[in-house]
């Protein structure tokens, strides 16, 4: 099983040079790691001080490492990724498009649409984690904000599809006869069923991969009061989508002279690891003193002391099957309610928007927002009333007289 680490965390805190240090890491421990760059950036070329394409380069080691290392590094390639899937949609159509007079575009007039970086590099990362050819890739991820949304898009692109493609496949048979009357020419047949079946199979891939127990996140973040307070609304978006954050990088932690505190701070380092600690409380916090300036290449990464990532447990009885997806929710009782139970640490009730839209609770903290499908039991109740306190938000929900089953 390839052992996948995301890497992600506030803007400016370090994140690419913490992904590479963290790439190095691992290779020195003897596996072969893939650093995959996916935040639509150069950073990690600047970093690693080599440039990158979308063909893995070998990076090479300082020292004597073990004989079985390797690092290796990659950049997803948008422009390319995007490119491929249109021309192959293209190629599918191109008949029909030669009938009714549209002439069909070429390469170079093909441009990436916003946005579709962050959905093209999960699919390159599942195509690499399926190869085998690599014991742990490192992925860099943009910024905390874009990568909460990027990792919740394989359940929300699969979501629309399940709703969306029965009704359009059912209103297609009826109507391509009449279709095909009116405009004189044949209608696509099953095209776009085809197509929508193998990204929803590749949306299962990644969904997969993401929820697997060998893949989790290493978030980085940064020393001062600001940054404390984007850690909160990070962890409860991550916490919204059941993303499991593994370790916590504080970076540029500078000690006060009389040694109680960072420069600056409105908190000691100590203070800072605490509240991570609660945030996290499954994560291993480590911090990162500041440098004079930025590390460049493998020798001052490694000196930076990232520590690797840890080994992944054993398989047990509550691990998922593949391709199942971990709920993030729990059900209890309480006297003759239900209670919805949904960990959000970090959250604050002024961030938080609760909606029941037929069998789905609409939850959003902050610009996130996620869909949670009800249980059966709770589908046939009413929502009384919810709360947040501790980092837990509790839903009641009272059964409904006229729908529930009645002895």
């Amino acid at each position: 099983m390839t052992r996948v680490v995301l890497v992600t965390g506030l803007g400016g805190a370090g994140r690419t040079t913490v992904a590479a240090a963290t790439a190095l890491a691992e290779a020195w421990s003897g596996a072969r790691v893939l650093l995959l760059a996916a935040d639509g950036t150069a950073d990690a070329d600047t970093v690693l001080g080599t440039g990158l394409g979308d063909v893995p380069r070998e990076i090479a080691l300082d020292g004597e490492p073990d004989a079985a290392s390797a690092l290796f590094a990659a950049r997803v390639d948008v422009q390319d990724e995007f490119q491929r899937e249109f021309l192959a949609v293209q190629d599918t159509v191109g008949g029909l498009l030669g009938l009714i007079g549209v002439d069909p575009l070429d390469p170079e007039e093909i441009v990436a649409v916003p946005g579709a970086v962050d959905a093209l590099a999960l699919r390159v990362l599942a195509r690499h984690a399926e190869s085998d050819a690599w014991d742990t890739i490192v992925v860099d991820l943009p910024p905390v904000d874009r990568a909460a949304v990027a990792l919740a898009l394989p359940e929300a692109l699969s979501r629309y599809v399940d709703r969306l493609l029965p009704v359009e496949r059912q209103a297609a048979r009826a109507l391509r006869p009449m279709l095909a009357a009116v405009a004189g020419v044949p209608m696509p047949d099953d095209w776009v069923y085809a197509t929508a079946r193998r990204v929803v199979a590749e949306l299962d891939a990644v969904r997969a991969l993401l929820d697997a127990p060998g893949t989790g996140i290493r978030f980085v973040t940064r020393a001062g009061a600001v940054a404390a307070a984007s850690d909160r609304r990070a962890a409860a978006a991550l916490a919204l989508f059941g993303r499991r954050v593994e370790d916590v990088v504080v970076n540029g932690v500078r000690e006060a002279a009389d040694g109680g505190g960072s420069a600056g701070s409105a908190s000691s380092p100590g203070e800072r690891v605490t509240a991570l600690r609660g945030l996290y409380p499954e994560a291993a916090v480590h911090s990162l003193a500041a440098s004079a300036d930025e590390p460049i290449g493998p020798g001052r990464l490694a000196a930076l002391g990232v520590p690797g990532v840890r080994a992944v447990a054993e398989p047990g009885a509550d691990d998922l099957p593949p391709g199942a997806v971990r709920d993030v929710f729990e059900v209890e009782t309480d006297g003759e309610y239900f209670v919805l139970v949904v960990p959000l640490p970090g959250a604050e009730r002024g961030d938080l928007d609760l909606l029941r839209r037929g069998d789905e609770l609409v939850v959003t903290v902050g610009a996130v927002r996620r869909l949670i499908p009800l249980p059966s039991a709770l589908r046939r109740c009413t929502v009384q009333g919810a709360g947040l306190r501790g980092g837990t938000l509790r839903v009641r929900f009272l059964p409904d007289p006229a729908v529930w089953m009645r002895s």
